[in-house]
């Protein structure tokens, strides 16, 4: 019963997004109300830097970890506010017992409100005997998407078969680029 009550709030709430969407008769019109004739985006009290980054990170996921990488940073600052991304791959390295784990990840995070960070990785974890792949959302705190400590929940898809590396991961992260902190 409860899933099928999910399945209907799910659905109805589509369907209304759907409706609510612009007409079509709208598309192609050459109305003087679009996004950039009213300003947005071209604010000059608005400024967007688009920037490689070197990202360096340590954490705690049962065991230390860290890892090194590139993010593709972005961060926009206006009168109404900050926002940044980072787009990154980077590789992650555990020291255990004999029998170290390595790993090659991906992710997405966002800087937003004063100091909120959401974010989400994808990694692939391999000790050259056994190997999982690991999905991790992660929530926490940054200052402008340079410097961000995370909680995150890590997911296996294969049992978990490192049990050196638990579900609940700490980390600090680091984009380094030459304007690091500098908008303080």
């Amino acid at each position: 019963m409860e899933r099928k009550v999910f399945f209907l709030v799910i659905s109805t709430l589509f369907y209304i997004s759907f409706v609510s969407g612009q007409d079509k008769s709208r598309i192609n019109s050459k109305s003087q109300d679009s996004i950039t004739e009213m300003g947005y985006r071209t604010n000059s009290r608005s400024t967007t830097y688009k920037r490689f980054s070197a990202r360096v990170g340590a954490g705690v996921q049962n065991s230390f970890y860290s890892e090194i990488g590139l993010s593709r940073h972005t961060c926009t600052y206006s009168d109404v506010g900050f926002f940044s991304n980072d787009y990154y791959v980077a590789i992650e390295w555990t020291p255990l017992r004999g029998n170290d784990v390595y790993g090659a990840k991906i992710g997405y995070e966002i800087n937003m409100i004063p100091l909120l960070n959401l974010g989400v990785e994808g990694k692939y974890l391999t000790n050259f005997d056994t190997n999982d792949f690991v999905i991790t959302p992660k929530i926490g705190l940054g200052i402008f998407g340079d410097i961000n400590i995370f909680y995150g929940y890590n997911i296996s898809t294969n049992g978990n078969p490192f049990p050196d590396i638990g579900k609940h991961q700490f980390s600090v992260v680091l984009n380094l680029h030459k304007n690091f902190l500098g908008y303080l």
